[in-house]
């Protein structure tokens, strides 16, 4: 009977340990593209409750967990420029010195510390210098990724009303054009004109190789004869090259193929205006 009891009181005590009860410091986690390159961000989110928080409960110049519970996790598909300094693909700590007038931000090999305990200066991948800034009060401990642009972007750590903004750049043309060229390699029939018209309309949009793009747009249409998008932006890479009169020309079809599709399905073409505005200003630009 004495066993039944303890084994009940130990299944009792188990369930009553497992209990699903709201956390003062909830995780949180998210993951932001920058570029070609996946950031993911795990940590926890303590909340201010009336408190001063740095200089205070966060002392100035002394190492800080960042947050609350076990260090904040940053995981990075490819290398990235972080700052000034640039770190590797991989996964890391993130921990913190906040001062007055600069914070210093770590990056730490050490992935499995509780607080700033095991923390060693031998294990740091980066540590940047940047400057506080004022905000609007958060009365949780936010961590975020914005600002974002095609190769760059923000890490941004907000609590009280104190932010710090930690610069992200990554490299992109040189992935971007491998990722073509092995697209182009291994596109089925089917699929070809389209990866040929998404590679020329890469280098237009980035103003990379314009006599490249207008190479992959003439195969596209070879691939591909019914696309009135693809007619639009052939005109405007060959504006680009200033083939003004083949551009008229290519915005021209462009027009014919868009209203014919959209004829056939009882529909009125949406891009005739647009279009006749393109081909306005070539023809000016023509003489």
């Amino acid at each position: 009977m004495k066993k039944l009891v303890f084994a009940l009181s130990i299944l009792l005590s188990g369930s009553l340990l497992a209990q699903d009860l709201p956390q003062p410091s909830p995780a949180a986690s998210f993951e932001q593209r920058v570029g070609l390159t996946d950031f993911k961000v795990t940590y926890s989110r303590p909340a201010a409750k009336g408190r001063k928080i740095f200089g205070d409960l966060v002392p100035y110049n002394e190492l800080w967990r960042t947050g609350a519970n076990a260090n904040v996790l940053v995981e990075l598909s490819t290398a990235a420029v972080i700052g000034d300094q640039e770190v590797e693909a991989g996964k890391y700590s993130l921990l913190t010195i906040p001062g007055k007038e600069e914070w210093t931000v770590i990056f730490n090999t050490k992935t499995d510390m509780w607080g700033t305990n095991g923390y060693s200066k031998v294990n740091d991948v980066a540590r940047v210098k940047v400057s506080p800034s004022s905000s609007a009060f958060s009365e949780s401990f936010t961590i975020s990724i914005d600002d974002l642009t095609a190769n760059s972007a923000n890490l941004i750590l907000k609590w009280e009303e104190t932010q710090v903004q930690i610069p992200i750049k990554v490299s992109v043309q040189e992935r971007a054009l491998k990722n073509i060229n092995d697209a182009i390699a291994s596109a089925e029939t089917d699929d070809v004109w389209r990866v040929y018209r998404n590679a020329a309309n890469y280098h237009y949009n980035n103003k990379i190789d314009m006599k490249l793009a207008l190479g992959y747009m003439q195969k596209s249409i070879e691939a591909n004869k019914e696309s009135w998008y693809s007619y639009w932006l052939q005109a405007e890479i060959m504006a680009e090259n200033k083939m003004y009169k083949e551009a008229i020309k290519s915005a021209k079809k462009a027009i014919k193929v868009g209203e014919g599709a959209a004829k056939e399905k009882g529909n009125t073409f949406g891009y005739t205006e647009m279009i006749e505005s393109g081909i306005k200003g070539w023809s000016e630009m023509k003489g």
